[in-house]
């Protein structure tokens, strides 16, 4: 989705800044938590110490212990999943880090998730750019194995996402984003491209990863001939599913044209005609009709692997378009998840993923006022409508 970012910089309670959350555009990507990556940021006014950490010399958790998922994801159920989203701060130390990922492995499991995708931001530096790379902000390979390992020791099915960062693109002077990138030459785009992910697929190939996400809204790249050769690479060190997760209105369009193994939706789709009382029944009829475009009835090939809104008033026609803010109005969220909850059901989707849970914060604590509205961590009536949802199964016909 085309969203630029702003900046909101709390500081941990014990002194070390992790940047806040805050999703901007009319294309709700990424978490955007910005944070400068040349030095490490201390003093600000926290969030209710919302952005957290254990201290530098706590341990990590024995392995054998921890929580643990009730029903695992098995072939033929569908995947219930948060979208875990990290802006990495490499002043951590590890163990740090590991009391991190233990609140948020912890937390997915307590919405009854059986899926937990991890979503981290690597960079480049214009729209004709023919090089990406990775960021100090961007979690080391090393680390991201922290994640993985304690979501497997969790029973959680694991995806390893990255996404290209917007915020050179400045999209609201100039209309960029992701999603129309044109590199001068693709031949070296792509295997720039292809040099960041080598470690990457390395390690989640190392530890036992299910899925790795090859590409995330790159609308004009679709069809681009290069994808044939990346992904056949890839294949060479990671034996999982690779796949491409399309941009909500490019996947209404039809089938994507990049050879990966299966084709997610960041699904924000409007309901254009929905105010904020709407009914549960209106908001199905929305989602029903986007989902028509591609096929009617049961669509089991079809994962979101992105569903979320902004907890405020008027959301609902513009569920990716949070930059601005409106009055806070938290049932519009929880009902909107409600509502795509029985629409996956009653379809037979192969899954769908919430967003947006931001790694660095303790997502225990109550919301403030200056909590981003896509959040819903801290907000009770969301966390029910998602652990509602993911107390439920059905089965996925097998295509």
């Amino acid at each position: 989705m085309k969203r630029p970012a702003i900046f909101v910089l709390p500081t941990l309670v014990l002194g070390i800044t992790v940047a806040v959350p805050v999703v901007w555009g009319d294309h709700p990507i990424r978490f955007d938590h910005r944070r400068p990556t040349e030095v490490h940021w201390a003093g600000a006014p926290t969030e209710q110490g919302r952005v957290w950490g254990f201290g530098k010399d706590a341990p990590p958790a024995p392995a054998d212990t921890g929580p643990k998922v009730a029903r695992p994801w098995t072939k033929g159920s569908p995947e219930w999943g948060v979208q875990v989203y990290w802006l990495d701060d490499p002043a951590d130390p590890d163990s740090f880090v590991q009391g991190k990922v233990d609140r948020i492995v912890k937390y997915v499991v307590g919405l009854n998730a059986n899926s937990l995708s991890v979503t981290f931001p690597y960079y480049t530096t214009g729209t004709k750019s023919n090089a990406v790379a990775a960021r100090p902000t961007s979690p080391t390979p090393e680390r991201l194995a922290l994640l993985l390992d304690a979501a497997h020791r969790a029973g959680l099915r694991t995806t390893v996402r990255p996404i290209m960062d917007e915020e050179v693109f400045d999209y609201v002077h100039t209309l960029k984003w992701r999603g129309n990138i044109a590199p001068t030459d693709r031949d070296a785009w792509f295997a720039s491209y292809a040099a960041f992910l080598a470690p990457y697929l390395k390690t989640a190939q190392d530890h036992a990863v299910a899925e790795f996400t090859i590409g995330t809204e790159f609308n004009s790249l679709e069809g681009d001939p290069h994808w044939q050769g990346l992904i056949d690479e890839a294949r060479k060190a990671f034996h999982g599913e690779l796949v491409y997760d399309a941009n909500f209105d490019n996947w209404s369009k039809g089938p994507i044209a990049v050879p990966a193994d299966g084709t997610g939706a960041d699904a924000y789709p409007p309901a254009k005609n929905a105010d904020d009382d709407a009914p549960i029944a209106d908001l199905k009829a929305s989602w029903n009709a986007w989902l028509d475009k591609r096929g009617k009835g049961p669509q089991p090939t079809t994962k979101l692997t992105e569903v979320g809104i902004p907890a405020q008033k008027g959301a609902y026609k513009t569920p990716g378009e949070y930059y601005k803010k409106t009055e806070l109005n938290e049932a519009v969220q929880a009902t909107w998840f409600t509502a795509v909850c029985q629409v996956a059901q009653e379809r037979k989707l192969r899954g769908l993923y919430f967003w947006s849970l931001y790694f660095g914060i303790d997502p225990t604590l109550p919301t403030t006022p200056d909590t981003p509205r896509m959040d819903y961590a801290g907000r009770p009536e969301s966390e029910k409508a998602i652990r509602d949802c993911f107390a439920q199964t059905y089965e996925v016909p097998q295509q």
